[in-house]
């Protein structure tokens, strides 16, 4: 039988490397000199249609890349009827073949190595580990990437848009020192800051002393006064008044421990923290040392407040329920909302016509923050969708320079919404009328200001469709019907740069009511209360990653278990319990978490 197995693996080996050689174009030399051609499916470059930034191209003769991609999908057929990888395929003269690894992608790729058919490049979230990556390198397989990613000339888009971000560069930077993958960013910061406290105005406006609109607690006497307000009036004015949510606040939908909640109010108590596994509860000083937040007396004056708003009823009864989400629409929807102040993300986050009184800028803002004797400090990181490890360069790729900036056009503006939306006033259809609508409503047609911008048509411009009318047998002739670049790869923002000045300035998200643009503002006039430093992620070796892991699978739950013993009052928040509790922290590692953190600090920040 081993004999057998052994067969069938080698005759699999022969049958992939026919394949792949009888289905791509070799890799040729850029310098000879060659028009592109153009099938009669070819898109023809408009005045709004987006600029190719980077003088190689089009290239005087074609260039054709592997790309290894895992899974089943039939990528090749897919890419050739998306109308941006054509438009690029034109403008650039590089022609890109997918080659399938399946589920087994390792295994796959090993065989195209061993059968001298390595891929000049695999794409793909988690397409290698950081370990199998490591490995590859160690074994000069693969190309570093620092070289192309510094370089203005061949990725002048992946350039400034990282460098509008302090401290991007540097996560993307392995603990080798070498950039191995390239690194999508949106930075929106309804995404990149934990549970933002928020407020309803229209409760807010009817507390006495508040009735401006602009006026906002300013001290914890003053926030406690507002929430026995909400808590004692009939505020929604449904003829209960006894429904109200002073302060809503949601346990975690898979824990119930409302870890990721505290977080928002600890960074009133000074503590910037994120629910990121490999820096959960640790805060950097400004003497640049790393601490634990459970260790802390800022942590302890925290959750004592938290309790006393608990005992008086303040604060939502299902805290730690793990309400499902039907539940938490109920008392959080736009019709029905019974909350007067919000710590977590918000649901109201478009401002569209379906969230009503409670969109974002008529009826909600941020707080600024009281005052807890603390100094307020949030911790704000670039929101990195996706993972590191999603496209990597083979040293057998002969033309890395070209591949580079071929890749660096999806990170220029108009190239991130291409590569999402299609081309501009691009018409990409699904499967019914009703998605039509949506995708409509949601994605409107998209054009290429003078001054760079992107824009959007509103519902009442002469170009919008109306598709409540149009015929949908010939809305399909008209249509390109065909897939998106994000969509193919499942890549949805691998394939993008953007950064906090393109929401504030209009350049992406032109609705000011977006979360994105009413939190950025919030941000931008409010500088001092966010600390911008990068946690160096990457730069994290495998093994300590997982002893960091290791640890915090004890430390998370025994603070799960004292935050809820504490805060419902099932422990008295006293100096024996407090004791009991930093005892048990002790035991599980704490400590050396603590300082494994402060290693990785340390080398990033050298």
């Amino acid at each position: 039988m081993k004999k057998i197995t052994n067969l069938l693996v080698l005759l699999l080996a022969l049958v992939m490397v026919v394949s792949l050689f009888a289905g791509c174009t070799p890799t040729e030399d850029p310098n000879e000199t060659q028009n592109p051609t153009q099938g009669e499916e070819g898109i023809q470059q408009s005045a709004g249609s987006p600029a190719i930034n980077n003088d190689m191209f089009p290239l005087k003769k074609p260039v054709t890349f592997r790309i290894a991609v895992r899974g089943q999908k039939e990528y090749q057929s897919l890419i050739e009827r998306c109308e941006w990888y054509k438009y690029l395929n034109e403008k650039t003269n590089v022609t890109i073949k997918c080659i399938v690894l399946g589920d087994e992608h390792i295994e796959t790729l090993e065989t195209l190595i061993a059968t001298n058919s390595t891929p000049d490049a695999i794409l793909g979230p988690d397409a290698l580990s950081s370990s199998d990556i490591l490995d590859y390198a160690a074994k000069d397989r693969l190309h570093s990437l620092e070289k192309w990613v510094n370089d203005p000339k061949i990725m002048p888009n992946y350039q400034k848009a990282l460098a509008s971000v302090p401290g991007a560069l540097n996560k993307m930077t392995g603990a080798d020192g070498h950039i191995w993958s390239l690194l999508g960013l949106s930075e929106s910061a309804g995404t990149a800051w934990e549970s933002p406290l928020t407020v309803n105005m229209d409760w807010l406006k009817q507390v006495p002393g508040y009735t401006d609109g602009k006026t906002f607690p300013k001290t914890i006497e003053e926030f406690t006064t507002v929430l026995r307000y909400f808590k004692e009036h009939d505020m929604n004015g449904n003829g209960d008044p006894n429904d109200e949510i002073p302060l809503l606040m949601v346990s975690s939908s898979d824990a119930g421990d409302g870890q990721g909640t505290l977080q928002g109010l600890m960074n009133l108590w000074g503590l910037g923290t994120t629910d990121s596994s490999d820096r959960y509860y640790v805060t950097i000083q400004d003497d640049g040392v790393c601490t634990t937040a459970p260790q802390t007396q800022n942590y302890r004056d925290c959750l004592t407040q938290i309790n006393a708003w608990w005992q008086e009823g303040l604060i939502w009864d299902k805290f730690f329920d793990n309400v499902s989400a039907e539940e938490f629409a109920e008392v959080a929807g736009a019709e029905t909302a019974s909350w007067g102040f919000y710590n977590g993300k918000t649901w109201f986050n478009n401002g569209s016509e379906d969230n009503g009184s409670l969109a974002w800028r008529d009826a909600q803002t941020l707080v600024v923050p009281f005052d807890t004797g603390y100094e307020t400090n949030y911790s704000l990181n670039p929101s990195v969708k996706g993972t590191l490890n999603t496209f990597t360069v083979f040293k057998t790729c002969k033309n890395p320079d070209i591949l580079m900036a071929w890749m660096d056009q999806f990170f220029s503006l108009a190239g991130s919404r291409s590569a999402e939306s299609g081309l501009p006033n691009e018409w990409t259809l699904w499967g019914d009328a009703a998605t039509y609508k949506d995708y409509y409503t949601n994605n409107p047609t998209w054009y290429i200001d003078s001054d760079g911008s992107l824009k959007y048509p509103s519902a009442e411009n002469d170009s919008w469709v109306d598709l409540n009318t149009y015929d949908e047998s010939l809305a399909v002739k008209q249509s390109v019907n065909h897939p998106l670049w994000n969509d193919i790869f499942e890549l949805g923002d691998i394939f993008k740069c953007i950064t906090p000045q393109m929401y504030l300035n209009g350049q992406w998200e032109s609705d000011q009511n977006s979360e994105a643009y009413v939190l950025g503002k919030f941000m931008e006039e409010h500088p001092e209360l966010f600390d911008h430093y990068i946690w160096p992620d990457a730069r994290t070796s495998e093994g300590e990653k997982s002893e960091l892991d290791f640890l915090w699978a004890s430390i998370k739950p025994i603070c799960a278990k004292y935050e809820k013993a504490f805060i419902t009052g099932e422990l008295r928040l006293n100096d024996n319990n407090w004791a009991a509790f930093q005892k048990e922290l002790e035991l599980n590692g704490i400590q050396d978490l603590a300082a494994n953190m402060q290693i990785i600090w340390n080398r990033y920040s050298a």
